[in-house]
């Protein structure tokens, strides 16, 4: 369709709508007919030359409601009346007494249309332009409400500042911040709440993680992130509180360097190990197996006692290269399952160091993905291993329940707890619980730690099976 015919459909379709629900269109309505009441009188009266008014003159007089409907009506109402004007008049064409006051009515009934036509789209463009103008006005108000509330209501502290680095306005969460009322904040300089190398840093567009002084106590770590409009004025600024991720970042890079060095500690304790028992003895073994090939000829009882000798010393080799083994992998966890290997697990610390330690079994016993078994295993290994050295307890109880949900792992002590301190400032990694805690994540598991001073210690780990 094109531009006019288009045109012309906007035009028809808000033509064929007159306001007939409001009052004030059938006032105008009725002026029309008392108008029309006295055009009729003149032409009726039939004494054109002595009327005061002529029907022509009287005929000009239907521009006032046509206009006035156009004003108040737009276009729907302009042509709805002008419409009503020319059913009023036109019948009196065929009555005048001559061609020139018949083609003069015929002209001002299409003028008053023309008038309605022009006047009322030139006016309906005005309402639809003002009806916008205030739905857009509104739209503003409740966008700017909106963002209000948000900057308002947000967790993050956030200021508002001039180009030169002044505070606007503030949130009441930078009040909780940096410790100022709303008011005292407005019209600071940034460089006093941050100090001046952050300042300098939030200026020159960089995101650094400043460190400031918690009201609360304590330090928090806050990424200053900068809002700018179009050209140099003002600009917001969001402190993000990164203070969780950088301490978690802290306790994994310190958990990392432990596990370095306990992998580097116990590489030590292996190559002691072997050095200290398997390696010894095997050097006893080979001078006994050369004292017996340089034993004369008929000792055959001598010989026979170095054969015996020579082979508990061998025997005694391969159990301590087993045990070594059985620490490093355990192959009943992989033969036999899961229960097998807690119940070696178990009696290997029961009677160490006066430590009692016993496994409950619930539910049915089954297989498990052998990835979901080696890190139950390493947790409870890691666990029983934290009871004998630090705990001071004299019972350690390994639970393992097999649920339809989830396989669900317990060892509890009776002893001195994990002091507080360890808990809460980041330090985990010193009993090795963030690396119990990531081999449940990465099984999809959760990690628990329940633990009262002097009231022992409960560490739990629950995997889903696969």
């Amino acid at each position: 369709m094109t531009g006019a015919g288009a045109r012309f459909g906007q035009v028809l379709g808000r033509s064929v709508r007159p306001p007939i629900g409001d009052g004030r269109f059938w006032v105008i309505q009725s002026l029309v007919i008392v108008i029309a009441a006295a055009f009729w009188a003149a032409v009726l009266s039939g004494r054109w030359q002595l009327s005061v008014f002529w029907g022509g003159e009287l005929l000009a007089l239907f521009l006032l409601p046509v206009v006035y409907a156009a004003l108040n009506f737009g276009l729907a109402g302009a042509l709805a009346t002008a419409v009503w004007v020319s059913v009023l008049s036109l019948p009196a064409v065929p009555m005048a007494h001559s061609a020139e006051r018949a083609s003069s009515t015929v002209v001002e009934v299409a003028l008053f249309l023309a008038v309605a036509l022009f006047v009322g789209d030139r006016v309906e463009r005005e309402i639809i332009q003002r009806r916008d103008a205030e739905a857009a006005r509104g739209a503003m108000r409740q966008s700017e409400a909106r963002v209000r509330s948000l900057f308002e209501n947000s967790p993050a502290a956030t200021l508002q500042l001039d180009p030169d680095g002044a505070v606007r306005e503030a949130n009441p969460a930078a009040a909780v911040l940096f410790g100022r009322s709303r008011d005292r904040l407005v019209g600071a300089a940034l460089w006093e709440l941050v100090g001046a190398e952050s300042a300098a840093a939030i200026g020159s567009g960089a995101r650094p993680v400043i460190e400031l002084e918690s009201t609360a106590g304590g330090r928090r770590f806050l990424r200053p992130v900068v809002s700018r409009g179009p050209g140099a004025g003002a600009f917001q600024l969001v402190f993000l509180d990164v203070s969780d991720e950088r301490r978690r970042l802290g306790v994994k890079d310190a958990y990392a360097a432990s596990v370095v060095k306990a992998q580097e500690e116990e590489r030590a304790r292996i190559a002691q190990e072997l050095h200290d028992e398997p390696l010894q003895t095997v050097v006893h073994l080979y001078r006994l197996l050369d004292r017996l090939a340089t034993a004369p000829d008929g000792r055959a009882e001598d010989v026979r006692a170095g054969l015996r000798e020579a082979r508990q010393v061998a025997e005694r080799i391969a159990e301590e290269l087993r045990r070594l083994a059985r620490g490093l992998r355990p192959a009943s966890l992989e033969d036999l399952g899961l229960v097998t290997a807690l119940n070696r697990l178990v009696a290997d610390a029961d009677g160490r160091d006066s430590l009692h330690a016993h496994l409950r079994v619930e539910g049915e016993p089954r297989r498990l993905d052998p990835l979901v078994e080696l890190g139950l295993f390493r947790i409870a290994q890691e666990a029983v291993r934290n009871v004998e050295r630090h705990a001071q307890a004299t019972q350690v109880e390994v639970g393992l329940r097999f649920g339809a949900e989830a396989v669900e792992l317990t060892v509890a002590d009776d002893g001195r707890g994990i002091p507080p301190s360890i808990l809460s400032d980041g330090e985990p990694h010193r009993l090795g619980l963030v690396g119990m805690e990531e081999r449940a994540a990465l099984l999809d598991g959760r990690f628990q730690i329940e633990s009262r001073p002097q009231h022992g210690t409960t560490v739990r780990a629950s995997i889903p099976p696969r």
